[in-house]
């Protein structure tokens, strides 16, 4: 099932605490999010288009995307006000609640947009 899917912009690439990492900034139809990359996996540019979607189920066309993980929330959203979510550990932070339940798992892939 489809929980979140929006495309937008890399606002910003900037290096994090960690050797290699990277903190990325999307604004996804005014949706802010902010991920951990870790470098030479997958790389991101500002100005790119990039595509996030978030299931509760393997996508398909899991070959079309450039990552793909699964997860967990890390603290309810009414706690935190927004949505934290980890996959392996990398962080994703999105701006709003998206209606995340506890205990669950979901997908979380991202495509970017080439040419």
């Amino acid at each position: 099932m489809l929980v979140f899917r929006a495309s937008g912009r890399v606002v910003s690439v900037r290096p994090g605490r960690l050797r290699g990492q990277r903190i990325v900034d999307v604004v996804l139809d005014g949706v802010n999010v902010s991920f951990d990359a870790v470098e030479g996996l997958v790389d991101f540019t500002e100005g790119e288009v990039v595509t996030l979607s978030l299931t509760t189920a393997i996508p398909e066309d899991l070959d079309d995307y450039d990552f793909c993980g699964h997860g967990y929330l890390v603290v309810p959203e009414d706690e935190a006000g927004k949505t934290i979510f980890s996959v392996w550990g990398i962080l994703f932070v999105f701006s709003k609640p998206l209606g995340l339940r506890d205990n669950t798992k979901y997908y979380i892939c991202i495509r970017k947009h080439r040419g």
